[in-house]
């Protein structure tokens, strides 16, 4: 009988811990490889312009997630929120800051029902690594904030993160 339980507990170790491929393994010989090593773009000509702008989908918690890259020193990358309801929202956005982000600018535009708007504002730390935080931007019902990032001191392709929150 102690010839079976160490069997078994031996076979169930050997299984536990033979390794396995990780589901989120990537192919090393994939096209999307670059000879030098570098990552190709997967996403090319997306929110390009102020009316092609992409739309902020906030999560459960009301928040969102972009992280995103510039491909050139003339690409500017636009998102947009619009406040669908009837009381004031209080914005806060970062962009750039994480670890592996390049020097990038973002700038917000708070355009309200489209007949006035506020911006472009710009922090301290555009044109830079560091994040850059719009804190505490109250928007009123209907209005639109627009966020553009973009990287003017373009040398090579700087990745960024878009935290996006809005609280009542």
């Amino acid at each position: 009988m102690k010839i079976k339980k160490f069997l078994s507990v031996l076979l169930i170790s050997a299984v536990v811990l033979i390794p396995s491929a990780s589901a989120f393994a990537e192919d090393v010989n994939s096209t999307e490889v670059a000879l030098t090593g570098t990552v190709t773009p997967y996403i090319i000509g997306v929110g390009d312009t102020r009316a092609t702008a992409i739309s902020i989908v906030l999560n459960e918690g009301g928040g969102a997630i972009y992280d995103l890259f510039i491909q050139s020193a003339t690409d500017q990358d636009w998102f947009k929120w619009t406040n669908t309801s009837s009381s004031y929202k209080r914005v806060v956005s970062r962009i750039g800051g994480m670890s592996g982000n390049g020097p990038t600018r973002a700038g917000l535009i708070v355009s309200y029902n489209n007949q006035s708007e506020l911006g472009p504002l710009y922090t301290a730390q555009a044109g830079t690594a560091e994040g850059q935080l719009f804190s505490n931007v109250m928007v009123p019902p209907g209005a639109t904030v627009y966020l553009v990032v973009d990287a003017p001191n373009f040398t090579t392709a700087p990745a960024y993160r878009i935290n996006f929150a809005v609280y009542d």
